[in-house]
């Protein structure tokens, strides 16, 4: 993709260098210790609101896979299927770490990819915690950059609105439409009202000057059932991995499925003993009752 205009690209690197919460910032401080790490990135809920209450979202990306879990399955499960997922805790703190290579996250940020969950995430406001030095920081600014040119090449040909709030309401109900998703109607309408002018700016610049013509748009259609298709099943198979790599993390999905769609769920008790056994049984029992989507 080409490069984003400047002034595009001086927001995304204000948004980058923004401040974060303290309890943030101490976990990058902490994963930033660890050899092979490159660059910690926070996005998501809390960090829209740092006021909130819940597991913060943080990414952190390495040079090898092996760098965050050492050589074995779990490497091995981070290079065929980024990222490897983990639960951390420091002090009252919570917080989601997603790990993956950096170059494994480059090459998600193209539109080529057929993995949208990585820009469709990217392409929002996201915090820079910590950058191993120049290099790395350029490295990732680079890739944030390049999922704003993606979600804005996609946006400008899955939506027939003219207004930069629908569009991008259009993208992102697109985006968690090409995932498992257990998040609440709307949720695409509340991630543009929380930086309306961002995406203002964004499809002045990059989508209402040269809208693709009508054969464009059906091709672009097309490619996107096939990712569609495809993102379902790449995010059944990754949570059904989290139950391997992510400690507590059958309990975390069943919570987050409880939060969002206001119905208990019990696993049984042999599925909270064997949660990496019971994983794909209450998938399976979650995509039958239409509590994913």
């Amino acid at each position: 993709m080409s490069a984003l205009p400047d002034p595009l690209r001086s927001l995304i690197a204000a948004e980058a260098d923004a401040p974060a919460p303290p309890a943030a910032r101490a976990f990058a401080e902490r994963f930033a210790a660890r050899p092979g790490v490159v660059a910690v990135l926070f996005y998501g809920a809390m960090m829209r609101d740092d006021a909130g209450s819940g597991l913060m979202d943080l990414y952190v990306l390495t040079d090898r896979a092996r760098d965050w879990s050492g050589p074995g399955l779990a490497a091995a499960g981070c290079r065929m299927l980024p990222p490897n997922v983990h639960h951390e805790r420091q002090g009252e703190a919570a917080a989601k770490v997603a790990v993956l290579t950096l170059a494994a996250f480059r090459r998600r940020m193209r539109v080529r990819s057929r993995d949208t969950t990585l820009w469709a995430r990217f392409a929002q406001p996201v915090r820079l915690l910590h950058a191993r030095d120049a290099a790395a920081r350029a490295a990732v600014l680079e890739a944030l950059e390049e999922a704003a040119a993606t979600a804005s090449w996609w946006a400008a040909r899955l939506s027939e609105a003219r207004d930069a709030e629908t569009v991008w309401r259009d993208l992102f109900a697109a985006t968690y439409g090409a995932e498992l998703r257990v998040e609440p109607a709307g949720r695409s309408r509340d991630l543009v009202a929380a930086a309306p002018e961002r995406w203002r700016l964004l499809h002045e610049t990059l989508i209402a000057p040269a809208r693709p013509d009508a054969q464009a748009r059906r091709r672009a259609a097309r490619a996107w059932g096939r990712r569609r298709r495809i993102g379902k099943a790449l995010n059944l198979a990754r949570l059904v991995k989290a139950a391997f790599t992510f400690r507590g993390g059958l309990p975390y999905i069943v919570s987050k499925i409880e939060r969002h769609g206001g119905r208990p769920l019990e696993l049984r008790p042999w599925e909270r003993r064997l949660p990496w056994l019971a994983a794909p049984v209450v998938m399976l029992r979650l995509l039958r009752e239409k509590r994913l989507r």
